[in-house]
C-alpha cells in the first residue's frame, strides 16, 4: 500500500504524457515522441555556435543568449524533470532556405505553446516548453526587442520563448537519439540535394 501514491502519479503521469504526444501530432507535429529528461544533453559548444555570425538573433532576444540561463544552470533545470515530449515538423528544405522559412519556425512556437497550456491546465504546472531558433525573426523580424530595449513587454508573450538550441542541449543528438533523421539545412544547401529538413520543439513535463 505504501507504493500505490507513486504508483498512481506515474501512471497518471504516463497518461498524460501520451495525451500529448496525441496533442502534438494533432497540432500539426510530422510525430512525436516520449523521451526520460535524461536523454537531454547541454553542452557548452553549443552556444559558441549560437554567437554571431552563426546566428542572426544572437543578443537581440530576451530568449536568446547571453540573456537566459547558462549551459550549467540548463542542466540543473534540467533534471528537475522527469520526462519531456519531443516533437518535430518536416520541411522542405527549399522553404528553410528561402525568406519564408521563419513560417515553420512559428508552428514550432505555436505548438509548444499549446502543449505548455494543456500541460499546466491539467495540472503539471512546472511544464516548460522550448521553441525552435531564436523568436526575433518570427516575432519581432523589424523591431527591437522592448524588453532587451526597456520599452515594454513582450510582443507575443504566449508563443515566445527560448530555443533548445539557446539553452546549450544538442537538437542533433537529442533528435537522434530519438530515433530520427536529420540533415543539416544551411543557407548554402541545395535543395536538390538534401530536399528535407526538420524542426524539433520540446516539452519537459513536472
Amino acid at each position: 500500500m505504501k507504493n500505490m501514491p507513486f504508483t498512481d502519479s506515474h501512471t497518471r503521469m504516463r497518461s498524460h504524457l501520451l495525451l500529448l504526444k496525441d496533442e502534438a501530432v494533432g497540432l500539426g507535429a510530422s510525430d512525436a515522441k516520449i523521451i526520460p529528461a535524461d536523454m537531454i544533453r547541454v553542452e557548452d559548444e553549443i552556444i559558441e555556435m549560437c554567437k554571431a555570425p552563426r546566428c542572426e538573433g544572437y543578443g537581440k532576444s530576451a530568449n536568446c543568449p547571453p540573456h537566459v540561463m547558462g549551459p550549467e544552470r540548463a542542466r540543473e533545470w534540467i533534471r528537475e524533470y522527469p520526462a519531456a515530449v519531443l516533437f518535430k515538423i518536416d520541411v522542405p528544405a527549399a522553404l528553410l532556405v528561402s525568406p519564408d522559412r521563419f513560417e515553420a519556425f512559428r508552428r514550432v512556437y505555436e505548438i509548444s505553446s499549446a502543449l505548455e497550456a494543456i500541460s499546466v491546465e491539467a495540472g503539471y504546472v512546472f511544464s516548460k516548453a522550448l521553441g525552435a531558433g531564436s523568436c526575433k525573426p518570427v516575432f519581432c523580424p523589424e523591431t527591437p526587442c522592448q524588453i532587451l530595449e526597456g520599452t515594454g513587454g513582450c510582443r507575443a508573450p504566449e508563443l515566445a520563448r527560448p530555443s533548445m538550441e539557446a539553452l546549450g542541449i544538442n537538437v542533433f543528438r537529442l533528435v537522434r537519439d530519438a530515433g530520427w533523421e536529420i540533415q543539416p539545412i544551411l543557407r548554402t544547401t541545395d535543395p536538390e540535394t538534401v530536399s528535407q529538413g526538420m524542426l524539433a520543439g520540446l516539452l519537459l513535463v513536472s
